[in-house]
């Protein structure tokens, strides 16, 4: 039982990778700042981090506890879908849940303060951060409940596209003047979006039977493909502009390598991957390693 139970909470709180997805942007972000003149403050950045991760696990937290129906129902998951399955399984229970995510939520409060009054970051520290963690919370909790309004999507896109960027940019260097942090934030936010449209896959039947209005469920899978590939898109073209007008010398070859790569998954999806499960689980993995790539390569080219 007690196997169980640490298990459970393992899958609940997910593997580290997952929280690549905003750690890295602001990284990205305290690079720019770096690159601008600004002194690196090694501590700064690493409770950044640290605050960032333990925002994400509320979210997954509080996903994990409103999304409980949802889950119960869903059979067609993958990997990279449905939750963690903890809860359907019995393995935490749901308001054990609640509990941790309130408590990651007020470890990353101290930080906040600490980062913020301690390093005397700015006043826009903490403003930036409850921000972020009020769409975390708010993706599936009440009352909005974003994504089962239709805009769950392009808030993720705002909040761990985006906002890391800023933030990580912010804490170093204070408020960017120029257009470079939001313009490299860019592809990163446009990927992210692509990650949960493909997750939504899966999930489509429990989520139309639960009524989950994310943007799959609305609009249909068929449809959601062609978003889907103009997201691809999107990422690809905002890549090759950022290599052509900002990256100078061989460097901004690097940057062709993502720019294939969303074409290669924005093809794939319209020859019918999202079809077939093994296939959707595949495009599904490699969404998410576009995004990673993308972050990586740009804090590279950034150097």
């Amino acid at each position: 039982m007690e196997k169980d139970t640490v298990r459970g909470w393992t899958k609940v709180f997910r593997d580290p990778p997952f929280y690549l997805v905003g750690v890295l942007p602001l990284g990205l972000g305290t690079l720019l700042a770096v690159r601008d003149g600004h002194e690196l403050v090694w501590a700064v950045w690493a409770l950044g981090s640290v605050a960032v991760a333990l925002v994400m696990a509320m979210t997954f937290l509080v996903n994990e506890y409103f999304d409980y129906e949802t889950d119960v129902l869903n059979v067609g998951y993958n990997k990279f879908s449905g939750g963690s399955r903890s809860l359907p399984e019995g393995l935490v229970e749901r308001r054990h849940v609640l509990v941790a995510a309130a408590a990651c939520g007020a470890l990353a409060l101290v930080l906040g303060l600490v980062i913020q009054f301690g390093f005397k970051t700015g006043p826009l520290t903490l403003v930036l951060g409850a921000v972020a963690a009020l769409i975390g919370y708010a993706y599936t909790g009440p009352p909005l409940r974003l994504i089962y309004r239709g805009l769950g999507e392009l808030l993720i896109g705002v909040s761990v596209g985006w906002m890391p960027v800023l933030i990580g940019y912010y804490l170093i260097g204070g408020i960017p003047t120029g257009p470079m942090v939001h313009l490299m934030s860019l592809p990163i936010a446009l990927s992210i979006v692509m990650v949960i449209v493909v997750n939504e896959y899966p999930d489509y039947d429990s989520d139309v039977a639960s009524g989950k209005r994310n943007l799959v469920a609305r609009i249909g899978r068929e449809r959601a493909a062609w978003v889907y590939t103009a997201l691809g898109l999107a990422t690809a073209a905002a890549l090759a502009y950022i290599g052509l007008t900002y990256v100078e010398g061989w460097r901004r070859y690097i940057l062709a390598l993502p720019v294939l790569f969303s074409l290669d998954v924005s093809t794939a999806i319209q020859v019918g991957a999202w079809k077939q499960p093994k296939r959707l689980e595949k495009l599904c993995f490699a969404t998410i390693l576009l995004n990673l790539g993308t972050i990586i390569l740009l804090m590279v080219v950034n150097w």
